[in-house]
């Protein structure tokens, strides 16, 4: 027998400390404060340790009695995050290979309601992070109508390491934290009605590697149906080659570069091999996943998504040429100085000819050194920014968007351009992941009384109108709001959020044009 009913009372009746519900994965018994119910720790798939280690993801089993999900799992294993330089060891404590868990936020009123849901994917560069971070707590957005679920995915070697046994053994070789995703987004189609949520209206959302991994979801066959509406905050699967500069989401490279990985802990491309591999230190596999290139350079991982022909086409662009993805509305957008999180003292002709070799490679460089000229050297690391904000952000976007525009999806693209004078001084101006705090409403305040507060009240509305309805401009209560325009390929309206929200045609064409022909023209980097 299928059980899918809930104990938690109507409306009208007050809701017990610690509700339990009965959804089809198990009963669950949750934490109730302030409207909102959140259910913490919630297991979506089997731990994928030993024998499971680089297998794709199982179901977890139902349970029968209550569980209590009162706090959050253990964060996937990872050391240090993405902006820290590696001392000798940074601590597994609360982290583990044990992690494939995700949380639940849900309004406490009307729960018979079919509410809409978002699935979170969080960032950390595929290498650090978790759902359970205090930015990602989803309870304002709950107390807005909807129903939130953050989850935790496999992180660098674990998730994203690449080998042709694998291949072999499961049908794709690596990837295995997408599949994490894909079983999330499984679990919550099959029991997020329980928690008063509609499987039939999910958007799917993420920021930074949550951006490429949504946009990733887009181009997958194995994701369809399973979300009806994406947000993407400043990523694209498509610009994977700025970030993992040495594969490129290039399969033959991504396996190249795992057997060099492999070799570390004695073990080869093979059957045998792989199984060595399972048997290995997770500690020491997880520090390992976070070697960095010279610190000069943006910040880039070892792992990342690749384009195997399975989980993800191995040419992106082609797929979107021939209409081969999930189609469906799309909000959209990036914050204006992207890059400036990612460098440090750049300040020289000789990092900026690196980078540029680096992004494009020896045929294109010459090109991009034309176009960019560096006549002083105290200009580099601005002009770097630029390029690396364009080429490992808004050109991916921007190519996502068009392509879903002209298929006739409602696009809504936005610029985050709030620049807080204390940034300035430390020179991230608006920077990546900075529009979080917004979005989210946490560690913002309430209060509609500062500029921050009515700025952060303004996109928690647009963005919870989009999740509700397929369009930001309507589903809110709060009505002094600017109109939204649809993005189009003959105008690229941008929404602007700022001090004061605006509307303006999406800068740089030029710039963008360039270096879309030089990177996605006759041959795509990553072919």
């Amino acid at each position: 027998m299928n059980l899918n009913f809930s104990i938690i009372p109507n409306a009208e009746a007050p809701l017990p400390p610690n509700p339990t519900i009965y959804p089809p994965c198990g009963p669950v018994t949750g934490v109730f404060r302030k409207n909102v119910t959140s259910y913490k720790g919630i297991p979506f798939a089997k731990p994928p340790v030993g024998p499971l280690r680089f297998r794709p993801p199982e179901p977890a089993p139902a349970w029968i009695s209550p569980r209590e999900c009162f706090e959050f799992s253990d964060k996937c294993l990872q050391f240090g995050g993405i902006l820290a330089d590696l001392p000798p060891m940074y601590s597994a404590i609360g982290k583990s290979e044990d992690c494939l868990y995700l949380n639940v936020w849900t309004p406490a009123t009307a729960p018979g309601e079919k509410r809409p849901v978002y699935v979170y994917v969080h960032g950390g560069g595929f290498a650090t992070g978790s759902g359970s971070e205090l930015m990602f707590d989803g309870t304002n957005m709950a107390e807005r109508g909807v129903v939130v679920v953050t989850f935790n995915y496999r992180l660098g070697a674990f998730g994203f390491l690449t080998l042709g046994a694998m291949e072999e053994e499961s049908g794709s070789a690596g990837n295995f934290g997408l599949l994490d995703q894909i079983q999330a987004l499984k679990w919550v189609r099959e029991n997020i009605e329980a928690f008063g949520g509609d499987p039939e209206n999910i958007t799917l959302g993420g920021e930074s590697a949550g951006a490429f991994s949504v946009t990733g979801l887009l181009l997958s066959p194995l994701a369809k149906g399973l979300f009806h509406r994406a947000i993407v905050e400043s990523g694209s699967i498509l610009s994977i080659g700025a970030f993992c500069t040495r594969a490129k989401g290039n399969l033959a490279k991504s396996i190249a570069m795992g057997k060099d990985f492999a070799q570390i802990f004695g073990a080869d491309d093979s059957p045998e091999g792989l199984e060595k591999l399972r048997e290995a230190p997770a500690e020491a596999m997880a520090y390992l996943s976070m070697i960095k290139a010279d610190r000069a350079l943006p910040l880039r991982f070892s792992f990342w998504p690749v384009f195997d022909g399975v989980i993800l086409p191995k040419d992106p662009m082609q797929a979107l040429k021939n209409g081969d993805y999930n189609a469906v509305d799309l909000l959209i957008g990036y914050n204006t100085n992207e890059a400036t999180l990612f460098f440090k003292s750049n300040n020289n002709f000789g990092s900026y000819q690196m980078m540029i070799y680096d992004l494009f490679g020896a045929d294109n460089a010459p090109a991009v050194f034309e176009r960019f000229p560096i006549e002083d050297e105290r200009k580099a690391e601005r002009q770097l920014e630029a390029i690396f904000t364009h080429t490992g952000f808004i050109l991916g976007m921007r190519i996502i968007a068009d392509y879903f525009a002209d298929a006739g999806r409602n696009v809504f693209f936005y610029n985050f351009n709030y620049d807080p004078a204390i940034l300035k001084i430390v020179g991230l101006d608006t920077a990546h992941s900075l529009e979080l705090p917004f979005v989210f409403g946490n560690a913002i305040g309430k209060m509609r009384i500062s500029k921050i507060s009515i700025l952060s009240d303004q996109m928690q509305t647009h963005w919870t109108n989009f999740m509700k309805t397929g369009n930001p401009n309507t589903g809110g209560e709060y009505k002094n709001m600017m109109f939204w325009p649809f993005y189009n390929t003959r105008t690229r309206q941008l929404m602007v959020f700022d001090k004061e929200l605006s509307n303006k045609t999406m800068p740089d064409a030029d710039t963008l044009d360039f270096l879309q022909n030089l990177l996605y023209g006759e041959k795509p980097y990553y072919l």
